[in-house]
């Protein structure tokens, strides 16, 4: 009987090693990945706008956000009255948000800079930079538009990562 039992318990260990093991599933990676080069790495300018053309492309406001400061600024030229309209952090991400829900694909390509100034602080930059932008709502509702975004980017110490706290829009869109 006991004999009968150990073979029985063997048996359902091994048809258990065997049924928890897929030879089709691929091994983990011992490797860990750094969102920064993933990403973006938001310390640096080259690396923000990576991050800033990452969230855009794959409509993520949570990756978005993370680039807004707290105080954030966001400018226009409102064409139709002839003035400029500004909002603030909270109306950015929730447009943004409402805007990356409800379109099936966003693609923003950062182009060349008009300048980019660091001079002054390790915690300021000035910078302005030419985007081209597609936005496809659905098959019959494509838009396109071109511009430059006026930024000021802050960060809290040199190596930490840059956000935007004023964003002058100059842009067709």
């Amino acid at each position: 009987m006991l004999v009968r039992f150990k073979a029985l318990l063997l048996y359902t260990i091994v048809l258990i090693s065997v049924l928890a093991c897929n030879p089709f599933a691929p091994g983990l990676d011992e490797i860990s990945i750094d969102r920064n080069k993933l990403l973006g790495d938001r310390s640096t300018l080259t690396g923000f706008f990576s991050w800033f053309r990452n969230a855009y492309e794959l409509r993520d406001s949570t990756l978005y956000g993370q680039i807004i400061s707290n105080d954030f600024r966001f400018t226009f030229l409102d064409f139709s009255k002839n003035v400029e309209t500004y909002w603030d952090r909270d109306v950015e991400m929730k447009t943004t948000h409402n805007m990356f829900r409800n379109v099936k694909q966003a693609s923003l390509q950062w182009n060349n800079f008009v300048y980019a100034d660091t001079s002054l602080s390790d915690t300021v930059a000035s910078v302005e930079r030419y985007f081209n932008i597609t936005i496809i709502q659905d098959d019959q509702n494509i838009y396109r538009g071109t511009g430059s975004a006026r930024l000021l980017l802050k960060r809290k110490a040199k190596g930490e990562p840059w956000r935007i706290a004023a964003w002058y829009d100059r842009s067709d869109f």
